[in-house]
């Protein structure tokens, strides 16, 4: 699915470093504020939706063979449905996403997955917390939830070098920046969320893009080689990933 190709000013802050030693979950899920984590470098960097969690709960006391009726929230018939594999979205490079035994940042965590990690499957058990909702998976060789604000389903990967206005940066995390503000409509709902899951090398970088104002597309995945040349990098090819919110075809559509 294309987006609009009207160039914003992203209010959302890309995270341009590798988050430091912390694991995305979702500890202040539904929260407006924003949230700021130490880059490797040293600088500071934000963003607008998603958290970092500093340590694993100390109050965690639940264990994975938690009975369904003692879990918090309430189940609920929704998507993720059983057998829909799942990737993580919008955790940053070198951070992961707990999956923990039960739905809620106070269980333990019982594995991580790897910002690309395309290997969850869905059981068909979710819960609502009321200010966030949590889903079981298989994945990592156990079974175990993670908040749906870090998953999606895949869809097809579109070459859209054509589609993005000629655009250059002095870094390639610059760059990165300007070709995701390309792709988010003019006045269509929320800033969109922008993290770099891959790199930045000298001449790759692969964002999210969540939050687009679209029912069906939960964001992009923006996969870009840069061409060095005078004072910084340019675009040479930019694949768009689509990450679906409500399931996907055969074809790669979102449904």
């Amino acid at each position: 699915m294309r987006r609009p190709h009207a160039v914003l000013a992203l209010t959302a802050a890309l995270l341009l470093g590798l988050t430091a030693c912390g694991d995305d979950d979702g500890d202040d899920e539904g929260s407006p504020g924003p949230t700021t984590t130490e880059a490797a470098d040293g600088a500071s960097t934000t963003t607008a939706s998603t958290t970092t969690e500093a340590a694993t709960s100390s109050t965690a006391e639940a264990t994975a063979s938690t009975a369904p009726e003692d879990l918090p929230g309430e189940p609920i018939d929704i998507y993720p449905y059983e057998g829909a594999t799942l990737a993580v979205v919008g955790v940053a490079a070198d951070d992961t996403l707990n999956v923990r035994s039960g739905p809620g940042t106070d269980f333990d965590v019982v594995a991580e997955l790897d910002p690309l990690s395309e290997e969850a499957v869905a059981t068909g058990q979710n819960r609502d917390l009321g200010d966030a909702l949590w889903v079981e998976v298989e994945a990592a060789g156990t079974t175990g939830w993670v908040n749906v604000l870090y998953v999606a389903q895949a869809g097809a990967t579109t070459d859209i070098t054509a589609d993005v206005p000629a655009t250059s940066a002095a870094t390639v995390g610059a760059l990165a920046e300007a070709i995701a503000a390309t792709r988010v409509g003019e006045g269509e709902g929320p800033t969109p969320t922008v993290t770099i899951v891959a790199g930045p090398t000298d001449t790759e970088v692969t964002v999210d893009v969540v939050g687009l104002a679209d029912d069906s597309l939960k964001g992009e995945r923006l996969r870009i080689e840069a061409t060095p040349g005078g004072d910084g990098v340019t675009a040479a090819t930019v694949e768009a990933t689509a990450l679906c919110a409500r399931g996907v075809t055969a074809d790669g559509l979102c449904t």
